[in-house]
């Protein structure tokens, strides 16, 4: 009994306290960065659209923060900067092609099959079986369409006379939620890891976040 009351007290406190979970990225970097003190002075370049835009405008929030810590410094309006810095990003949708498998089910005559997957489409295939109503076991032919979204970062980094590239940074991750806004901060953390990074290296980036 108490070994059964000390399981207890702890499954309570692991479900109080929240848990972890991994955000992991694909990051994928190009720079010639220079080995000497480089003018970090910057300014952000807008494509058409992103002026006025609210998202953007809270995404460059998220970077100059960022880009602070390493040293960079946005200068104001009618000055000359060394660098101008470029934020894209984007969401596509990817479906996961359907899965046919069996697995066992209750089934319910007015509700149908319980604890069904939030993300799943289902589609069912039923068997006839024979024991006591309202509820009896059955077999289901399950048909799965998962549907999952890319979410995409860009950033880069110019010299401002020259329009010369010296960081190209690619970032994506792939969620079940299609807001991109919720992933933003763990893309840029992903992007900008240990900047500027190994030049032409394609690698898979995981941390831990609080759900």
């Amino acid at each position: 009994m108490k070994k059964f009351s000390l399981l207890l007290t702890l499954a309570c406190t692991l479900l109080l306290g929240g848990c972890a979970t991994t955000f992991t990225s694909q990051v994928s970097v190009f720079h010639e960065w220079p080995g000497t003190t480089q003018d970090k002075s910057y300014i952000f370049e807008r494509a058409p659209g992103q002026e006025n835009n609210p998202e953007h405008k809270l995404y460059e929030d998220l970077l100059r923060t960022r880009l602070q810590t390493l040293g960079f410094k946005e200068i104001s309006a009618g000055a000359t900067p060394a660098l101008k810095v470029e934020l894209r990003y984007a969401t596509t949708i990817r479906e996961v092609k359907p899965s046919l498998f069996w697995q066992p089910g209750i089934y319910d005559p007015y509700w149908g099959l319980h604890f069904s997957r939030g993300i799943y489409r289902r589609n069912y295939l039923y068997y006839p079986t024979f024991s006591t109503w309202p509820y009896y076991p059955r077999g289901a032919l399950d048909m799965y369409v998962r549907s999952t979204y890319l979410h995409q970062l860009q950033i880069r980094i110019s010299e401002m006379g020259k329009n010369k590239v010296l960081a190209d940074i690619k970032t994506s991750s792939e969620q079940d939620n299609e807001e991109i806004s919720l992933y933003m901060p763990y893309l840029m953390d992903s992007a900008l890891k240990d900047f500027p990074g190994k030049n032409g290296s394609t690698s898979k980036v995981e941390f831990k976040v609080e759900s």
